[in-house]
């Protein structure tokens, strides 16, 4: 691994939605300086259809190549079921296999993160970052056909508004044209294609297929190097950093690696031999999801084509009416039945699948380490439904979904209801149906929370505490979580990560 020799001013850990970023964003604003990026997956090929063509992006997460193959342990609030955790390793990271929506998040739940501590990360003072992004990843928004027309009748009957922009407008309420992370040539976009691909930086070295196994820390507890192994020969070597590391692994990798290094709760690493770094309690904890729950039902006509995947159409609202316009945790999508990836019996096909995301849940899980094994999986426990309210909101939008489905402004499209079925009806029943059916929605959060209090694990810096040189720049910093896909959040932070690191930089 010759590539990795010599002394790096900066090592970013990660080359996903945030790593891939705040690679470029260092690279051009640091000439002078030697930076090195490390990816465990590879390039993605020019010819891989799946991974390119959106409307195949439900099939992508099937490729083991592509994927970490993660699994929760079984959880008792879902029927005892283990939910595979979706996550993508490639160069590009999650950008790679998601579903390509594009969701700045509402401002209640950045205003939450400022409130409670975090200065600088209200909404107004994150709105340029987002910006900076998109000047950068093409964003496309969906065009309406016939089912999104009837949709928006049948939402405005039942008191929905329609929202021409949901990323511009004052506040997220309303259905929408959704938006997608789409070229104009029809192709997925991704973070490594948009800020890295046909971009190059002499100062820049990337390096794919190598595993972090872990950070070394000098006597100062200053982040001095990683160890990484070179995943096609197995060789383990160290990678020096003379400025700083930059942890972007994601909520499951960077947690896991910041364990790993001796940076976590004191008990469980003195149980694993892990010499002690820093003590933080909070590493691991707060892990935090979306769930979906949904709705079926079958149309009397084809259904109108999908070229997004997902159809061009979403639905922003609340499971309690008294905050809106503000705060709205209810992120509705919808999927034709002719989805590649779903495979249902053909006589069900020309179907309307709505999936309420509930959001701002109140459960919170765990990452822990397995074993000292950096190629061992973690134990993660998102502990769904742990919260007893979360329940009740799911069954509320399991109700708002039916209402939506049946409402006379999609009269020409219904001709029965599929899911949960007319067997369905008493609040116990749905109870049963979202405990037996509801998953997540990928978007995991809030393992290195950013705060102020003894839990967190990052300064609002997105420096480690208790440790020099040090930070981490993903989703896992997200102290609570926003009413939105992850995927844009992730890049905001990697943008204003950026910034913060020059920042200092400056004032060195």
């Amino acid at each position: 691994m010759h590539e990795l020799e010599g002394v790096f001013d900066y090592i970013i850990l990660g080359a996903g939605s945030a790593g891939c970023i705040l690679a470029a964003l260092l690279a051009e604003h640091l000439p002078e300086d030697r930076i090195l990026l490390l990816e465990a997956g590879e390039d993605i090929p020019l010819d891989h259809e799946t991974v390119w063509d959106p409307t195949r992006w439900a099939l992508v997460s099937r490729d083991r190549n592509l994927e970490w193959g993660y699994r929760s342990v079984a959880q008792p609030e879902l029927d005892g079921r283990e939910i595979q955790l979706g996550r993508a390793k490639a160069l590009g990271g999650c950008s790679v296999h998601n579903a390509m929506v594009y969701v700045r998040g509402g401002r209640y739940g950045f205003d939450r993160w400022a409130d409670e501590g975090c200065v600088g990360w209200d909404h107004e003072s994150l709105l340029p970052y987002f910006k900076r992004v998109e000047e950068r990843i093409h964003v496309t928004q969906a065009e309406m056909d016939p089912f999104i027309k009837d949709l928006v009748v049948a939402c405005n009957n039942v008191g929905i508004p329609y929202n021409p922009d949901y990323n511009t407008s004052p506040h997220q309420l309303g259905v929408s044209p959704f938006q997608f992370l789409i070229s104009q040539g029809g192709r997925r976009e991704t973070t490594f294609g948009s800020f890295l691909g046909s971009r190059m930086h002499a100062n820049l070295h990337i390096a794919s297929g190598v595993r972090f196994d872990r950070i070394l820390f000098d006597r100062e507890r200053r982040a001095a190097a990683v160890v990484v192994t070179d995943l096609r020969t197995e060789r383990q070597v160290e990678v020096h950093a003379g400025r700083e590391i930059l942890a972007s692994a994601g909520a499951i990798g960077s947690a896991q690696l910041l364990l790993l290094s001796g940076v976590g709760p004191e008990g469980q690493l003195r149980d694993l031999g892990i010499p002690v770094v820093s003590a933080l309690p909070g590493v691991g904890e707060n892990f935090q999801d979306d769930l979906f729950v949904k709705a079926m039902f079958l149309s009397k006509k084809p259904m109108p084509p999908q070229p997004y995947g997902l159809m061009g159409a979403v639905i922003f609202t609340s499971t309690d009416p008294s905050t809106l316009p503000y705060r709205t945790d209810v992120e509705c999508s919808l999927a034709s039945g002719t989805m590649d990836g779903l495979e249902l019996p053909a006589d069900r096909q020309q179907s309307y699948l709505i999936y309420p995301n509930l959001q701002l849940l109140g459960s919170r899980g765990t990452i822990a380490l397995a074993s000292t094994d950096p190629a061992a999986h973690p134990i993660i426990d998102p502990r769904y439904l742990r919260a007893p309210e979360d329940i009740q909101r799911c069954i509320y939008c399991v109700k708002l979904a039916r209402i939506i489905g049946h409402d006379s402004g999609l009269a020409d499209w219904l001709a029965e209801e599929i899911l949960p079925g007319p067997q369905v009806q008493t609040d116990a029943e749905i109870e049963g149906y979202i405990r037996l059916t509801a998953n997540t929605c990928y978007h995991y959060a809030g393992t290195c929370k950013m705060g102020v209090d003894d839990m967190a694990v990052v300064t609002p810096y997105l420096e480690v505490k208790g440790t020099h040189g040090l930070r981490v720049i993903d989703a896992s910093i997200i102290p609570t979580t926003v009413s939105g896909n992850t995927a844009a959040a992730t890049m905001m932070i990697a943008a204003r990560g950026a910034d913060l690191v020059l920042a200092s930089r400056r004032g060195a």
